[in-house]
């Protein structure tokens, strides 16, 4: 299991906030890092309203290992609340993507993190 912060599409207001994950090593984890806003089992969700929780003060650090899926960093944060002050450092994992978020990147990676906004 890796790290992950998931909220739903249409959801209630809240806050999601100073959450800090550093020198973790994953062994053929899929999807290592991960936020999702717009998370949604069984499409039971209006995914057309986007995710009313706000995510800010979220750092991921020293993160390395393996990686089962081909994307293994994804922030898709919310569009109507878009991720602030997320920072990825050293992070040696696949692939990576990012959406509605502007991190701060800080240290190595492999790869260049957020290649897709």
């Amino acid at each position: 299991m890796g790290i992950r912060i998931k909220t739903w599409p249409d959801s209630l207001d809240g806050l999601a906030s100073n959450m800090n994950f550093e020198d973790i090593i994953m062994e053929n984890v899929g999807n290592p890092v991960l936020i999702d806003q717009e998370y949604c089992p069984w499409n039971l969700c209006n995914g057309k309203v986007p995710s009313r929780v706000k995510i800010s003060d979220v750092s991921f650090k020293n993160i390395r290992g393996t990686s089962t899926t081909a994307l293994a960093v994804k922030l898709a944060c919310s569009s109507g609340y878009p991720c602030q002050n997320v920072e990825i450092a050293d992070i040696d994992l696949l692939t990576s993507q990012c959406k509605n978020v502007k991190p701060k990147i800080t240290g190595k990676h492999n790869p260049a993190p957020c290649t897709t906004n």
